[in-house]
């Protein structure tokens, strides 16, 4: 079990969930911005092998930081600090997968974006 997990642990635990195991990405675009979805607190807190108490703790203290968003019943997603970090994760870590996944037009101009808004 992860003692101190950070927000940029978790952004990186939600694109891997995502893009490598479930090559999806969940994107919401609006005019003036961009909201990547995250996945549910739960498959996070398995994925990061932490108790749902710690995960949750985790997701607050993320939101109070407003690296997040929540919705009842309509999820998380990353506000516009949070997705400097994700475009960062994306480019950095998982570009190759992003990219078969996404296209390289489609990666270039989600990254673009994230890092704007």
């Amino acid at each position: 079990m992860i003692d101190r997990i950070t927000a940029e642990q978790i952004f990186d635990a939600a694109i891997r969930i995502q893009v490598c195991q479930e090559k999806s990405l969940e994107v919401d675009f609006f005019p003036d911005i961009v909201r990547v979805r995250l996945p549910p607190k739960r498959v996070l807190a398995m994925f990061c092998s932490m108790p749902m108490s710690k995960m949750t703790a985790i997701l607050s203290e993320m939101e109070q930081d407003q690296l997040i968003g929540t919705e009842q019943r309509g999820g998380m997603w990353a506000t516009s600090l949070g997705n400097r970090i994700i475009a960062d994760c994306l480019y950095r870590k998982y570009r190759k997968e992003a990219e078969a996944l996404l296209g390289p037009v489609v990666l270039k101009t989600l990254l673009k974006r994230l890092s704007e808004s």
